[in-house]
Parts: structure tokens; sequence; C-alpha cells
């Protein structure tokens, strides 16, 4: 059995029930980041010490007929991302698919989700969204996505680093016009949560961005 986990997206007392008892029960852990993960087992005061093994964008493929012959095997294995829900802008989607497939039994442990939480948080209307993940680095290849989605009316739910915060906000502007509204979240669930109409200085932190 694959078990998709969603762990904290900062504040630990956000990990669920089913979450805890998963982590107990499982002999291996597909993990993006093996340090991050290995320090949330300790900080969850888990007991159970499972095999971890790395899984991220670049292995993903390549690790797959690994954790097949482990499932198939009858082992409880787990899919867990650093942070929130798996598969979100985040590895795991093929691994899946594969499982679909060959008939595999797999379930989600939901929990914590960045995107959700930052609409959420937003006061922006949220009966209708989409998710856009990470934009493109690359200034032509954003815009055309910005403008992809101009005539869709409902919120856009975007993934930034802080690094670029400055230049999405004027980007969004740009496409959408100065009175577009837009919410930016970071910290979320932790003390210095703070959710920003516009940003001054380069923020810190993990940053969602909601505009409409």
């Amino acid at each position: 059995m694959l078990y998709i986990v969603a762990t904290p997206i900062g504040n630990l007392g956000d990990i669920t029930l089913r979450a805890l008892e998963t982590l107990e029960k499982v002999s291996v852990l597909l993990c993006e980041d093996t340090r991050n993960t290995g320090l949330l087992l300790a900080n969850l005061g888990i007991k159970n010490k499972p095999k971890l093994i790395s899984f991220y964008d670049e292995v993903e493929e390549q690790k797959i007929p690994e954790v097949i012959k482990l499932l198939e095997n009858g082992n409880e294995v787990a899919l867990v991302t650093d942070a929130g829900t798996p598969i979100i802008s985040d590895p795991g989607w093929k691994l899946i698919r594969k499982c679909r497939n060959l008939g595999i039994k797999y379930t989600s442990i939901p929990g914590p989700c960045a995107a959700i939480n930052s609409l959420v948080l937003s006061g922006i209307p949220a009966g209708r969204f989409v998710f856009l993940g990470f934009l493109p680095k690359k200034d032509g290849e954003r815009l055309k996505i910005l403008e992809k989605y101009k005539e869709f009316d409902g919120a856009k739910i975007v993934y930034e680093s802080p690094f670029r915060i400055k230049k999405l906000e004027e980007q969004v502007k740009k496409v959408y016009g100065d009175d577009v509204q837009i919410a930016i979240t970071r910290e979320m669930t932790k003390k210095f949560e703070e959710v920003l109409p516009t940003v001054n200085k380069e923020p810190k932190g993990e940053i969602t961005v909601i505009f409409y």
C-alpha cells in the first residue's frame, strides 16, 4: 500500500492523526529531502524508523521501479514532500499513475496545502480558482502564461520565490491592470504569518500569491 501523506507547512500542530498513525507504521518513506523529513519525524516524536529514500523530481522516474518492487513485495510505503501536500508542484504524480496502471493500492492522507491555505486567507473570491504553480523564470514565458489566464473569471494561485516576488507583482499589474486584487501570503501557520497587498522589500520565507 502506498500512502500519500500531507505534512505541516509550518506549524507542527497541523499534522493529522491519520498522518501520525501512517508515519508510525510504514516501513519505507519517500522523501523530497531525507534530512528535512528526518528532522520532521524527530520533531513529531515518531518512534518508527522507516527507511528513508530520496524521491525528488530529477530522480522520480529512476526510482519508480525500486518503489514498485517494494510495494509488490508487501511493504507499506509513504510519500511525503518537504511541506504540505505531495504532488502539488512536487514529485509523485508519475508514481501514482504507475500504481494506477498496475492496480497497486494507494490512498491520500489529506492535510495542509499552501495553495488552499493562501486562498482562504486572501480575502479574494474563492468560488472558482486555478492553480498555476511556479511560473517560468523567463519574462516572456511568464507573461505568456499570465495572458493565457487573463479571461479566466476566478482567482489565480501562484507559488513564487521571494527573490522574484516584486517582479511578479509588476507583471501581474501589467497584464491585469492596476485594479487587480493581489494577496501575497508568507510564513503561513507560523508566528510571523502575513497577508500583504504589495511588497516594498524582498520578503523572507515561502511565498504564495493570489490575484483576481
